[in-house]
């Protein structure tokens, strides 16, 4: 038996273990509300990227889409100016013709003239 003045007395050594015990769960606690705190953010940072892409494949979509548009537009003046071109060519070759036939039945035809 340890005798009355030579060690720490039982509350003290009591109100320690209470101290420790009390310095623990106050540190657990917050480090729960840090994690806690931690996830939220990193939850948040998730949506916020998922949202980010969701926009960004909407975009992607659009863009895609108008570039389909364009491409459609472009072939059909592609196809409309080729059409003119043979139309054009086609009546060079009729006025060339009717111009060569006139001319074997003896009539003058004057030059062409670029206005």
């Amino acid at each position: 038996m340890i005798p009355a003045g030579d060690g720490a007395p039982w509350w003290l050594a009591g109100g320690a273990a209470a101290l420790w015990a009390a310095r623990e769960f106050v540190g657990a606690v917050l480090s729960r509300k840090k994690n806690r705190t931690e996830t939220d953010a990193n939850v948040e940072l998730l949506n916020s990227l998922r949202e980010g892409l969701d926009r960004q494949g909407q975009r992607i979509r659009a863009m895609e889409e108008a570039h389909l548009q364009i491409a459609q537009r472009l072939e059909d003046e592609i196809k409309a100016r080729q059409a003119a071109q043979e139309e054009a060519f086609r009546l060079r070759l009729r006025v060339q013709v009717l111009e060569s036939a006139m001319r074997q039945v003896g009539m003058v035809i004057p030059p062409e003239t670029n206005t």
